[in-house]
């Protein structure tokens, strides 16, 4: 596997000279890629808020990465719906 710095780049540089990105499925495969992006995630102020599914970034550990990878390599990964919150208009009551 690829140093995911360096497919980052690449990805990077196709997208700003609006080339292809071919075979960008089979990236999903590196688990340096989950660490990278955890790293990321990990450094944000609300990275312990808790999401819709109740779950904080803290969570993450490299047997989630690779159940994740195992379930998309063989085509099992499934996203998990999350809770739409709709913005209350302010000023608008009684328009039509």
């Amino acid at each position: 596997m690829q140093n995911a710095e360096t497919v980052l780049d690449v990805l990077r540089e196709r997208g700003k000279r609006g080339l292809p990105c071919d075979e960008l499925y089979r990236q999903l495969f590196n688990p340096q890629l989950y660490l990278l992006a955890y790293g990321r995630i990990y450094s944000n102020k609300g990275a312990m808020t808790p999401g819709a599914d109740a779950e904080t970034a803290d969570g993450m550990t490299m047997g989630k990465i690779e159940a994740i990878i195992d379930a998309v390599r063989h085509e099992r990964y499934r996203f998990r719906p999350v809770r739409r919150c709709r913005p209350r208009v302010w000023g608008n009551v009684g328009r039509a």
